[in-house]
């Protein structure tokens, strides 16, 4: 049953580099697409050594990567998004999930969802100007679920590559039961979601990211969710 999604694998600071994701390909496979542990796009518009590395061409050859970025700067996304295709990169994917405190003060990661307007106008530059695809790995909201609703309606303006929804709250990090409500509503949003006279919304693939685990969690979620398409895990 799991074989006929795409399968992706979640960016894991620390653990799924360069080095996991080649050692990965050749003793196991089976992935589809693998996102990289986020980069930071600064003012200094370098990146870190490690940043680098893990990025090179080089050290990716044979995988289909997709490059995720951690900021709130348009123009800093911009610039990294050029380099990215430089290097022959065909993707970048906004980080919009991350709940660690450390990010979410300085309004990125799952941090920027608690501003919509300037998450909005931050959307409309890159899409704007990116040379290539965008992909968002989001949360929900950052106290409620039903802060999800104005997210979508942002969502649904740009054309996103991909939106992975991992459906929790910020305050909630990676405790308690997943909202797979939310999952199913962007699904009926965005996957079907048809421009007519009104709106402008577009047809967004959906792909589901949270608490799976294990084989049979996974066959119980396709069971309940057999209209699921892509899933990431990690």
């Amino acid at each position: 049953m799991v074989d006929t999604k795409k399968i992706y694998m979640a960016p894991m600071e620390g653990v799924t580099g360069f080095i996991y994701r080649n050692t990965f390909a050749r003793f196991f496979g089976g992935i589809d697409k693998y996102y990289t542990p986020f980069i930071s796009p600064g003012e200094h518009r370098n990146f870190k050594s490690r940043e680098l590395k893990d990025v090179l061409p080089d050290n990716n050859a044979g995988l289909n990567v997709a490059v995720q970025m951690l900021t709130n700067n348009a123009e800093h996304f911009i610039v990294t998004a050029r380099k990215m295709m430089d290097f022959g990169y065909r993707e970048v994917n906004l980080n919009l999930g991350c709940p660690s405190a450390t990010v979410t003060a300085k309004k990125k990661g799952a941090g920027f969802l608690a501003d919509p307007d300037a998450l909005d106008a931050f959307l409309e530059e890159i899409f704007a100007h990116s040379p290539l695809k965008i992909s968002i790995k989001t949360r929900i909201g950052v106290e409620n679920p039903d802060e999800f609703e104005r997210l979508l309606d942002i969502f649904s303006q740009y054309p996103i590559q991909k939106l992975i929804v991992h459906p929790r709250v910020l305050k909630e990090f990676y405790k308690g039961n997943v909202h797979r409500e939310a999952y199913v509503r962007a699904k009926e949003r965005l996957s079907a979601a048809a421009a007519d006279e009104e709106t402008v919304e577009r047809t967004i693939p959906v792909c589901y990211n949270g608490d799976l685990f294990s084989v049979s969690d996974t066959e119980r979620f396709l069971v309940e969710y057999p209209d699921a398409d892509d899933l990431m895990f990690g």
